[in-house]
């Protein structure tokens, strides 16, 4: 998600950013995101859940989220893999003008229930409501620490009508040592694993928690996933941790080609801003997942597809949907020497097979 994503310092640097006049925004590259995942069939459902979370946040003046580095209150993930179609996702904080820390956790936890109403996974947020709000502080943000998001809410939409809600729990503020054990609590309460092992990995490569997700589903089980943030990390010392963690060969070898083709020649120096991630539903498989940040990686967006393109064909994955989607989402081409659109970009493994993880900043025009 994120963050739950370590991007203060990027944040900071360009938290005044002015979008160019000439990013106009037409109102409906929602439509044409639908129409080109396969889902347009369910477009009133997805505007519907779309405007619950960021309509009051998308407003000019609302405020800034820290869920992207110019203060745009929404992303799209793009989630390849092969033989499975993708669905459409999208994450974002729901909030009003002017509202605090304590009154947008408030909002977005009033938000997330009417969310559950409507995708029908009232009981299943109800089983991890308590969970989710002991990870997150309502009291107000002191010096240095993140002032915004409580709570991320998703959701996504498959071509075959399943739908899912996700919520991520913000744990960057407070003690380092509390925010490890809240972490730690929250994710041997929703999903089984051997997360004390996974913890103690995270802690010896120096990386630092960011918080935790949890993707429901109606009549199943909640899948959990902890993330960690890290800086200053060579990628071999990223594929190290994963196989400690027991990640498995397979993801090894796509971590390698992640780093490869996303860095370039710059594959051999550490990292700047990326995020370490582990999920489970409690059935004993690990869901690992590396994602990089993509203002650190890339100076612009058409840097950023001409990577991406070129390994998502070596991962024999549909590049010509990414660059669909790019250009539904990404902003105007003649401001393309900007990277707005490309968060972050990552790899991950489920059902033993890698797949990519995408995320794309729509900026703040209409959608």
């Amino acid at each position: 998600m994120m963050d739950l994503r370590d991007r203060i310092a990027a944040e900071q640097a360009i938290a005044n950013f002015n979008l160019p006049k000439t990013q106009a925004r037409t109102p409906d590259r929602l439509v044409r995101l639908a129409q080109a995942l396969g889902v347009y069939e369910q477009n009133a459902e997805i505007r519907r859940c779309f405007d619950l979370v960021c309509k009051e946040s998308s407003h000019p003046g609302a405020g800034w989220s820290s869920l992207n580095a110019d203060g745009t209150p929404v992303q799209f993930g793009l989630s390849l893999s092969k033989g499975r179609s993708t669905a459409l996702e999208f994450v974002g904080e729901a909030f009003g003008t002017s509202m605090d820390y304590p009154a947008r956790r408030e909002f977005g936890l009033k938000r997330m229930t009417r969310l559950a109403q409507v995708i029908g996974v009232e009981f299943e947020l109800d089983a991890v409501r308590q969970h989710l709000e002991e990870v997150t502080d309502g009291s107000t943000a002191g010096d240095y620490e993140d002032p915004a998001g409580a709570f991320w809410i998703g959701a996504s939409f498959g071509r075959d009508g399943a739908r899912s809600m996700t919520i991520y729990a913000n744990a960057r503020r407070g003690a380092e040592a509390a925010r490890w054990n809240l972490l730690a609590e929250f994710a041997e309460s929703v999903a089984e694993g051997e997360w004390p092992r996974i913890f103690a990995i995270a802690e010896a490569g120096a990386l630092k928690p960011l918080g935790a997700g949890v993707r429901i589903t109606a009549h199943r089980s909640p899948h959990a996933r902890v993330y960690f943030g890290a800086y200053g990390v060579r990628p071999e010392e990223y594929r190290r941790m994963f196989r400690e963690a027991d990640a498995g060969e397979r993801f090894d070898r796509a971590l390698a080609l992640l780093f490869e083709e996303l860095l370039g020649g710059e594959s051999s120096f550490p990292t700047r801003s990326a995020v370490f991630s582990f999920g489970s539903n409690g059935s004993g498989g690990w869901s690992p997942k590396l994602e990089l940040c993509g203002h650190c990686a890339w100076s612009a967006d058409l840097e950023a597809e001409a990577h991406c393109g070129k390994w998502l064909q070596r991962l024999g994955m549909d590049a010509d949907l990414y660059f669909d989607v790019v250009r539904i989402l990404a902003h105007d081409p003649e401001t393309s020497e900007s990277l707005l659109a490309h968060a972050y970009v990552g790899v991950g493994m489920k059902h033993a097979q890698p797949y990519a993880s995408i995320y794309l900043n729509p900026g703040r025009g209409g959608l």
